[in-house]
């Protein structure tokens, strides 16, 4: 039997939330998006996105979400200033001792702020007719109704009063991040222990700002640096930003964490393999209030919670984004793989209510198979971190130092390298045959290409 479709509740105004609410617009008449924050007007960064300050990426997989959802939004952001380009051809990447070829790739990106970003994209959202904001209301316990067995509404506290109010809904989707209390709720209700896998990476960030300058890095809209596993911990993410600003993050795992005064923070940038970025921050006073110039960030773990795994899951409530699996953020896959969850739950709720929860998270489950693996199995390569090493490992670790290798001078290959990095083609696509033997050979190279990556000027590919 068809379930109403009056009211949805989104718990969580963040990116993950954002495109939730986006999705239910399709198919219900009011959404509701719950935020505890005070974000209509929220132009900076705020407390609920604690990493929010931090380089984030917006891979070509959630750019193309976000310009089908909302076409005119990458047009306007250029305009706002944020750099736009080819993930290749116009960033660049220092990864297993060279750099990537440079060369354009087809695969379009953007560089923005995330605090910038989420304003635009909750702007486009909140123009949507169906869609209202409760702002500054803290969501709590789901209304569960024991004789149906299903969530039928929210309720919710008024930060400010204190005061208490139920909302009903036919559909509650818990968007609430790494700290949401679903585990809880369903155990409460009677549906069992939530299994969840986690592998500790202990990272740290740091952050500061520069002014963008004519001719830094190449001429490119950004880098990404990362010293080689096992032997290095250490990275650096170097984004273009409106405001014509470098924002520039340091990173650390398993506990190597960047210093947070200024000069410890250069010479950590010192200490990368290529001194392309250290040479850039040198002499370069940070943009940020002159006492505290450079924030910081911990993040102790990727984790993935297996709502797939209960037996039964209660209808009209859904769970997505970090609430159900959240990765090592050097790999820059979050936001890209919320989108993609909103946009499985827009086609979920479009082939109709039956077994809807079952649907939903079988496709979450497909989205975060490859990001999970590409953001564990780099982790793993560190002996100290913990956790069963799937079968094959050493192997695809081998064939995929090549394959980082081969793509500093094989566009064929550095296109499909990103592809998959970019959630766009799954992990095997990097070992179809074709592909394979231009890996095991080091690289073919295309016409005009040189032996060796150059970040200097573009590569013409025929």
């Amino acid at each position: 039997m068809a379930t109403a479709r009056r009211h949805a509740i989104v718990l969580g105004g963040s990116m993950a939330g954002l495109g939730a609410a986006r999705a239910l617009a399709n198919h219900f008449e009011r959404v509701t998006l719950v935020e505890r924050d005070e974000i209509a007007q929220c132009t900076e960064h705020r407390k609920g996105v604690p990493q929010g300050q931090h380089a984030h990426g917006l891979l070509p997989s959630g750019y193309r979400v976000l310009s089908d959802y909302f076409p005119q939004m990458m047009d306007e952001l250029a305009a706002e200033g944020a750099p736009r380009g080819d993930l290749t051809g116009d960033f660049l990447w220092y990864q297993y001792g060279g750099w990537k070829l440079r060369v354009d790739s087809g695969l379009d990106g953007i560089l923005v702020s995330r605090p910038h970003l989420e304003r635009k994209v909750r702007d486009n959202v909140l123009a949507l007719p169906r869609i209202s904001l409760l702002e500054g209301h803290d969501g709590g316990e789901p209304v569960f109704d024991l004789l149906s067995r299903r969530v039928t509404g929210l309720r919710v506290i008024d930060r400010a009063t204190g005061k208490k109010k139920r909302l009903e809904a036919d559909l509650v989707v818990d968007a609430l991040g790494r700290g949401s209390p679903s585990p809880k709720w369903l155990a409460l209700w009677g549906f069992g222990l939530v299994e969840e896998t986690t592998v500790p990476i202990e990272l740290g960030y740091a952050t500061a700002t520069f002014e963008r300058r004519p001719g830094d890095l190449f001429g490119a809209i950004g880098a990404v640096i990362a010293g080689t596993a096992p032997q290095s911990t250490r990275y650096a993410a170097t984004l273009g930003a409106e405001g014509n600003r470098w924002i520039v993050t340091l990173a650390g795992c398993l506990r190597d964490y960047p210093p947070t005064d200024l000069a410890g923070w250069r010479d950590f940038a010192k200490s990368l393999p290529t001194p392309d970025l250290y040479n850039m921050v040198s002499d370069r006073e940070p943009l940020g209030p002159p006492d505290n110039p450079i924030a910081s960030y911990r993040f102790p773990a990727n984790r993935h919670v297996h709502y797939e795994r209960l037996k039964e899951f209660p209808p009209g409530y859904l769970v997505m984004g970090d609430a159900v699996c959240s990765f090592n953020p050097i790999y820059g896959q979050g936001m890209s793989v919320a989108l993609a969850e909103a946009r499985a739950l827009d086609q979920c709720l479009a082939a109709g209510d039956a077994r809807l929860a079952s649907r939903f998270f079988r496709e979450v489950t497909r989205i975060v198979a490859g990001p999970w693996a590409i953001a564990t199995g780099e982790d793993y390569r560190y002996p100290a971190v913990e956790g069963r090493r799937p079968p094959g490992f050493a192997v695809i670790s081998r064939y995929m130092a090549r394959a980082h290798r081969a793509a500093t001078r094989d566009p064929v290959v550095l296109r499909r390298f990103f592809e998959v990095a970019s959630l766009l083609a799954p992990p095997p696509a990097l070992m179809t045959p074709t592909i394979a033997w231009r890996v095991l050979l080091g690289g073919v190279g295309g016409k005009g290409a040189p032996s060796t990556a150059s970040p200097v000027r573009k590569v013409a590919v025929a």
